[in-house]
């Protein structure tokens, strides 16, 4: 069902006035649940309302653990990325595209040598529509999303014939989270090798190559990038619990030419000494930084460009004025952990996936849990708003990153499920 953008407003405004009023009535168990120790084992309270203002329009079945979701521009179909083996054939495929409507996948992208963990869906005014894949192989595959589709898998493949466009590879360390910026010129992605890198995305002597990078031990791994809605700064989340935002003009903040020539020829094995030995090339200062948090899953901007919010393993979901670094919010609810993160298009609603399966929509000016939904069975890996904000969509294949599940491809909840206003 799709919502006119006037309409959604309407609903939210009287979905967030009823949560007002409920919390209203019930201000002692708000601040006892601030109070609460964060536990895997206890329960949301039973105040809080439950699939009440969202219900069940489905599920796309998975042939495995989803970990990454991302929408078509239009709409109509879902790029799902994770660790999938067919049962028939028992071939790897790593990012699978789901028909909506149809509540079906349609074609697979393959063959990243290990898990797909994050994706990037853009219609570029230079290429048409790119999709964009980052793997635990180190690689960033970028494919045409109308292309045909994989039907074998040989681990590395990259077949032009199945729509495969470029390969970005040389990358010391896990894509855990790609993002075009808001003009399509640039794609940001977050590395486990503490770096944050820039390629350009658009035509020229530099195309697909690595423009601008910034290097930092103290990240641990970087985990998340978003771009800010004007394009010319990047959030970022990472495994010591810091969330930054970082100041970018890519067109004025990139290497020279020379310099970009010389980085696209080293081998991933040469890199960590050369940021050592470019240290003005590979540092910046970000605009503020919030530590102090467990590992940083997700940071996200706001729609309107005034505030971040990030989510992490240390249970809470805050939300900060985007200028300043200051906490608007910090809501802790529940859950021990929370994983996938996602602003409505409006701005006045966060779906956030946690650690107790559930799913929990608040109200980012208050903080107040508005809704939680239920129906998974494993960690709610990743969400993702429907581009008109009608549809929620979640899969739940657990944490990103957990030895045990090194070579898993099954497990409790293999599906994406998708959610929508009653």
């Amino acid at each position: 069902m799709l919502v006119g953008v006037a309409a959604l407003v309407a609903v939210l405004t009287t979905l967030l006035a009823v949560a007002r009023a409920h919390e209203e009535h019930v201000p002692g168990e708000r601040k006892a649940r601030r109070q609460q120790k964060h536990d895997h084992d206890h329960d949301p309270p039973t105040s809080w309302p439950t699939n009440r203002f969202f219900k069940s329009a489905g599920a796309i079945a998975l042939p495995g653990r989803g970990l990454s979701l991302t929408w078509s521009p239009d709409g109509g179909r879902i790029a799902v990325g994770g660790h999938f083996r067919d049962k028939v054939t028992r071939l790897r495929y790593d990012t699978r595209i789901a028909d909506v409507d149809a509540g079906r996948l349609v074609k697979s992208f393959a063959c990243h040598w290990y898990w797909a963990v994050s994706s990037a869906w853009v219609e570029s005014p230079y290429y048409g529509q790119l999709l964009a894949d980052g793997g635990g192989d180190h690689a960033v595959k970028v494919w045409n999303p109308n292309g045909p589709g994989s039907t074998t898998c040989h681990p590395g493949q990259f077949l032009p014939a199945d729509g495969a466009l470029q390969q970005l590879g040389q990358i010391d360390g896990w894509i855990m989270s790609l993002a075009f910026s808001p003009d399509r010129r640039w794609l940001a992605g977050a590395s486990r090798d503490r770096t944050v890198r820039i390629w350009q995305a658009s035509p020229g002597r530099t195309a697909w190559r690595v423009v601008d990078l910034w290097y930092d031990a103290g990240a641990g791994n970087f985990l998340s990038v978003d771009w800010s809605p004007d394009g010319r700064a990047l959030v970022t989340g990472d495994r010591r619990g810091r969330v930054e935002v970082w100041d970018v003009d890519p067109e004025r903040d990139r290497w020279s030419d020379a310099t970009i020539t010389a980085f696209a020829r080293l081998s991933y094995e040469k890199q960590a000494s050369w940021f050592q030995q470019q240290p003005t090339l590979v540092t910046r200062t970000p605009r503020w930084s919030d530590g102090g948090h467990g590992v940083i899953w997700n940071a996200r901007w706001s729609p309107d460009g005034t505030r971040v919010a990030a989510t992490g393993d240390d249970g809470t979901v805050s939300v900060y004025d985007a200028a300043t670094g200051t906490v608007l919010q910090r809501a802790a609810p529940g859950p021990a952990s929370f994983h996938g993160l996602s602003w409505h298009p409006t701005g006045q609603v966060l779906a956030a996936g946690g650690a107790d399966k559930r799913i929990y929509l608040f109200a980012p000016a208050s903080g107040s849990v508005i809704d939680t939904l239920t129906g998974h069975d494993d960690v709610v890996t990743a969400v993702a708003w429907s581009p008109d904000g009608a549809t929620l969509a979640s899969t739940a294949g657990g944490p990103l990153l957990i030895l045990k599940f090194a070579d898993v491809s099954e497990g409790p909840d293999q599906a994406v499920r998708l959610w929508r206003w009653r």
